[in-house]
C-alpha cells in the first residue's frame, strides 16, 4: 500500500510539473496576421518591479511617482513596434507619412490600434491587445533601473531628436535592450491600453488603469523628442482619437489567450 501511495504521488509530482510547463522568459513565438504577414513576440515571465522615476532622476515628470508593481501572469510582447508591412497585410490600407520598407507604422490612433486589434483577433481566435502601461514599462526596463533600459547610451539603443535625421527609422536597426526588445525608446511612441490616471501612484497588482478617463497613455519616446522624454518612465497622455506621426504600437498577448491561436 505504501508503495502504492509513493508511485501515486511520484505520478502526481510529475503530472504537476508537466502541467506547469511553459514559456520562459525570453522565449519567442511567431504569429500570422491576415493577409500572410507574420509578427515575432517574446515572452515576459510574471513579476515585480519598481515602476516610475527616481526622485532624482534627470529630466522626470511629476507624473512618475515610484511605486511597486506585481505582474501574476506572464505575456507575450511584440519584438518590434507593428511595422507598415504588418499593417498593410491586415488593414489592406496605408497611410504612414513616412514610409519605408520595415520601418514602424506611423500615424496611428488608440481608435486605429483598436480596430487592427479586431482583425487580427478575428484572424487567430482572440486574445491579441495592447500592452497595460505596466506591462510595457516592465519590459521596457527588462531588469533595469537606469533611465534607459541598458544603460545611459540611449543613442545604443533609440532613433530620437538627436540620430534621427527627422524621421522615424527602420525597426531593429539599434540594439536591443535585455529581454531583446527593439526600439521600446524612441521612435515612435507607442499606444498603451490605459486610461491616463492617478490611480498609477498607488503600489499595485496588475493594474490595467482607470475603468474610465479622457486620455491614453503612450510610451517610450519617438524620433522627434529629446533624451528625456525617452525614458523609461517618461508617460504621455492624448485622446485616443487622435493620429499622429509620433504615434505607433506593438502587440500584446496573453499565454492562455495565445493557445488558442490558429
Amino acid at each position: 500500500m505504501k508503495h502504492c501511495i509513493a508511485v501515486a504521488f511520484s505520478f502526481a509530482l510529475a503530472a504537476s510539473a508537466f502541467c506547469n510547463e511553459g514559456p520562459k522568459r525570453g522565449d519567442t513565438k511567431t504569429i500570422n496576421l491576415p493577409g500572410g504577414a507574420t509578427m515575432e513576440m517574446i515572452w515576459c515571465e510574471p513579476g515585480e518591479f519598481i515602476m516610475g522615476s527616481d526622485p532624482d532622476e534627470e529630466g522626470r515628470f511629476s507624473d512618475e511617482t515610484q511605486h511597486k508593481v506585481t505582474l501574476r501572469r506572464g505575456f507575450w510582447l511584440g519584438k518590434y513596434e507593428v511595422t507598415q508591412e504588418q499593417w498593410l497585410s491586415v488593414m489592406k490600407e496605408q497611410r504612414a507619412k513616412f514610409p519605408g520598407e520595415g520601418h514602424p507604422q506611423d500615424s496611428i490612433s488608440w481608435d486605429d490600434c483598436k480596430h487592427f486589434i479586431e482583425q487580427v483577433n478575428a484572424f487567430v481566435g482572440g486574445g491579441v491587445r495592447l500592452p497595460t502601461e505596466a506591462e510595457w514599462e516592465y519590459a521596457c526596463r527588462a531588469g533595469s533601473s537606469t533611465p534607459f533600459s541598458g544603460g545611459e547610451k540611449l543613442e545604443d539603443v533609440a532613433w530620437y531628436a538627436a540620430n534621427s535625421c527627422g524621421q522615424p527609422q527602420r525597426v531593429g536597426t539599434k540594439a536591443p535592450n535585455a529581454w531583446g526588445f527593439y526600439d521600446m525608446h524612441g521612435n515612435l511612441l507607442e499606444w498603451c491600453s490605459d486610461w491616463y490616471s492617478k490611480l498609477y501612484e498607488r503600489d499595485a497588482i496588475d493594474p490595467k488603469g482607470s475603468v474610465v478617463g479622457s486620455f491614453r497613455v503612450l510610451k517610450g519616446g519617438c524620433w522627434f523628442f529629446f533624451a528625456r522624454d525617452c525614458r523609461s518612465a517618461y508617460r504621455l497622455k492624448r485622446d485616443p482619437e487622435i493620429r499622429n506621426c509620433l504615434y505607433g504600437f506593438r502587440l500584446a498577448m496573453s499565454q492562455k489567450e495565445a493557445s488558442d491561436e490558429k
